[in-house]
């Protein structure tokens, strides 16, 4: 089993996942409003200089949508392809980014 996180960084993308995995029948994650570091950096440490930098920092919105899975193998690639479809090159600037993680122990997941 691995966790999947997904961190998007525009609203339209999180919509159109959620749309993406229903057709996959990717169900049962977790949703998670967050806030990346930079912007916060930006919000509370103004002797950094960073204030004008927030003006770029995800096009005016500092909140990101976390979504994490626990998936086996063969539902973890369906939900990452259900990524890619939606929000295109994960990897440019300011999209957001996807990870797995190891689950080597779990309870009170069901099927």
């Amino acid at each position: 089993m691995k966790a999947l996180f997904i961190i998007l960084n525009h609203e339209s993308h999180f919509h159109d996942l959620l749309k993406e995995f229903g057709k996959a029948n990717i169900t049962g994650g977790t949703i998670v409003d967050t806030q990346g570091l930079a912007a916060s950096q930006a919000e509370y440490t103004p002797e950094l200089g960073m204030n004008y930098f927030r003006l770029f920092l995800n096009q005016g919105r500092p909140y990101n949508k976390t979504i994490f899975l626990v998936l086996d193998e063969e539902r973890l690639e369906i939900a990452k392809n259900c990524v890619r479809k939606v929000v295109g090159d994960i990897n440019l600037e300011n999209v957001g980014i996807m990870f797995t993680v190891d689950v080597t122990s779990f309870e009170g997941l069901t099927k």
